[in-house]
């Protein structure tokens, strides 16, 4: 019964805001972002301490304007979202800005895939669709949903935004083949989660993180692209396509393993660090005791 609840609300909440104008639509997004923060007491702590510690903060009004501009922008992002299956390809072109095409374009020309690597920052979801509508198929590797129901949905969303997704505990044959059948494989590495992963600085602390990434590219030779997509003043989003990364590799794997996953971590901080009101701070980023 819960789970025809959550996509009885889905689809309404959908259909909802897909007859809203874009610009009413973020403000409605915002407005969200702004209720969970005001509502969701535990969560807000984690974020708010999470800020204060990361960016040593003492300013306390500063914090507490980074965290609720934190929810603000995931309530953006879940707007934008819902409206996937009424938004053109060509639309989510004019509102997206691209640069650095060419390090994609580049890396498929040698054959081996490519890698887009990235983190729950700005909105990662718009990211993945309009790589996939301007440059080529991208195919990013997802933890499914606990309700079925509700999976299915935010599946049929993505697939009417032009991109399907590998499931992260089935899929490590699905992603190897997307590599080497020369296509895009998305990889979002900035969370603690139960993956194989290794301890590296992330904000002057040790942080469990994901090296599926590193991983993949040293078995199939996929060049790594970070990748990330910041939302500006105006509503409209840039997508910025950084230069392959250079990966250590030497006769020590596991050695190699840690150095490019720190490597690609701190990659991801400077990005969060730059606009910190994008990322989710209400993660329990170092709930993983080394």
């Amino acid at each position: 019964m819960k789970d025809w609840c959550y996509l009885f609300i889905a689809k309404l909440t959908g259909h909802c805001v897909a007859l809203l104008p874009r610009k009413i639509l973020l403000r409605i997004g915002c407005l969200f972002g702004s209720i969970v923060f005001k509502f969701s007491s535990h969560q807000r702590k984690i974020a708010y301490d999470n800020i204060r510690h990361s960016l040593n903060l003492d300013d306390e009004k500063l914090v507490k304007l980074y965290t609720k501009r934190c929810y603000q922008n995931l309530g953006k992002t879940v707007v934008e979202f819902m409206r996937f299956p009424k938004t053109s390809q060509k639309l989510i072109q004019e509102f997206v800005e691209f640069e650095g095409i060419h390090h994609i374009e580049n890396a498929l020309s040698l054959g081996n895939g490519a890698i887009i690597l990235t983190g729950h920052f700005g909105n990662w979801e718009l990211l993945a669709a309009s790589i996939s509508t301007k440059i080529a198929p991208l195919k990013p590797i997802v933890r499914e949903l606990r309700s079925p129901r509700l999976n299915e949905l935010v599946t049929k969303y993505r697939k009417k935004a032009g991109y399907s997704t590998i499931d992260r505990n089935t899929g490590v044959r699905d992603a190897l083949r997307c590599l080497r059948t020369n296509n895009l494989l998305g990889i979002v590495a900035d969370v603690d989660t139960t993956v194989n992963g290794v301890f590296v600085d992330f904000f002057g602390r040790p942080a469990y993180t994901p090296y599926s990434p590193i991983a993949f590219a040293l078995k199939t030779g996929a060049v790594i692209l970070p990748s990330f997509i910041i939302r500006q003043p105006d509503g409209s989003h840039q997508a910025i396509i950084e230069p392959p990364m250079e990966l250590k590799q030497t006769d020590d794997k596991e050695k190699d393993i840690i150095e490019n996953t720190q490597k690609f971590t701190k990659i991801i901080e400077t990005y969060i660090r730059k606009y910190p009101e994008q990322w989710i701070w209400m993660h329990e980023r170092w709930k993983t005791q080394s």
